[in-house]
């Protein structure tokens, strides 16, 4: 595969994180020059095939960011080989990526990471499926809590607007107000409020569009 700059992010970036490296200095007491080695995977690696694409997913306090999902297969070429250290950690990261996440938030459920290339399965599908309903659904409520409180003079309008987008859709999903709470960091009484909140507000906002059409 040729070898230019957009190849180069999606394995330096992306795949082959400096997340992992520093994970690997925190903690194997064998630490590595991390200049030195990312330059030497820049030079060194090569994609045998990959398949990736972005889409928007939920995330904590945020509500929906854009991250990617699919698969990479990834190999060195013939001269890297001679380096037989960076060759070893770079195999060792490749192991260690499961354990640690690949990329942001990882605290938050993204940057999962398995080894071997996956084949589609019904399952992971459906999966995804319902990951990319939620993301919508939180999505299309922070726009309408948006342009309530813009309309009222609300101070923090987009920050408010997709926290209650977020724990509603969560809950109209069937996340308990516990884990609500436990993945946003916020009190299990503030969360309660939320949902009621912006219940009431979605209620409001349904209630004005019959009103309209009468």
């Amino acid at each position: 595969m040729a070898r230019g700059v957009a190849s180069r992010a999606i394995a330096c970036d992306s795949c082959v994180s400096p997340g992992y490296l520093r994970r690997w200095n925190d903690f194997s007491q064998q630490p590595v020059e991390q200049e030195i080695f990312l330059e030497w995977i820049d030079e060194s690696l090569i994609i045998h095939q990959h398949r990736l694409e972005s889409m928007k997913v939920a995330a904590g306090k945020q509500g929906s960011v854009t991250g990617f999902t699919g698969a990479i297969s990834l190999g060195l070429s013939r001269t890297a080989l001679a380096n037989t250290e960076f060759t070893q950690l770079f195999y060792a990261l490749v192991r260690l990526a499961p354990y640690c996440g690949t990329g942001h938030k990882t605290t938050f459920g993204l940057g999962q990471t398995r080894s071997g290339w996956l084949q589609e399965q019904k399952s992971a599908v459906a999966e995804q499926l319902i990951t990319d309903m939620l993301a919508q659904r939180i999505e299309e409520l922070t726009e309408i809590f948006i342009a309530q409180r813009k309309r009222k003079g609300g101070n923090r309008t987009d920050r408010i607007a997709s926290t209650w987008a977020t724990v509603l859709a969560r809950r109209e999903h069937g996340d308990s107000l516990g884990a609500i709470a436990l993945d946003l960091e916020m009190k299990l009484e503030t969360v309660k409020t939320y949902v009621k909140l912006a219940r009431k507000a979605l209620k409001g906002t349904d209630e004005g569009a019959i009103e309209n059409r009468r």
